[in-house]
């Protein structure tokens, strides 16, 4: 069972409080402790990324797609033309033709 995730300021002052002798060497002969590693993997998980679309301390989903050059290279384009991020242009294209083409097909929540 793991610890609960930290939060970006607590992730910053563990990683504040840490001194080399906190961070595991790659020599395999060292005893890792595997709370320190857990404690270090959760700290920069805090710290990076950008904030979840789905709940707050909870990962989104991802889905990666492979797009045309050309494609791509327009989506750029807008994105720069807009001051948005591509998959923010992305999210709203896919909600879009969801809501358009595909809603009336899907069963309605209780």
């Amino acid at each position: 069972m793991s610890a609960p995730r930290m939060t970006p300021a607590q992730a910053r002052a563990a990683l504040a409080t840490m001194t080399d002798a906190d961070f595991p060497t790659a020599d395999p002969a060292d005893d890792v402790d595997p709370a320190m590693v857990a404690r270090l993997v959760d700290a920069a998980h805090a710290v990076a990324g950008r904030p979840s679309l789905t709940a707050p301390g909870r990962r989104s989903p991802q889905v990666t797609v492979r797009l045309p050059e050309a494609v791509n290279a327009r989506l750029v384009a807008v994105a720069s033309q807009t001051g948005r991020h591509r998959s923010q242009l992305v999210r709203d294209a896919i909600d879009a033709y969801l809501a358009r083409d595909h809603d009336h097909h899907l069963p309605v929540a209780a």
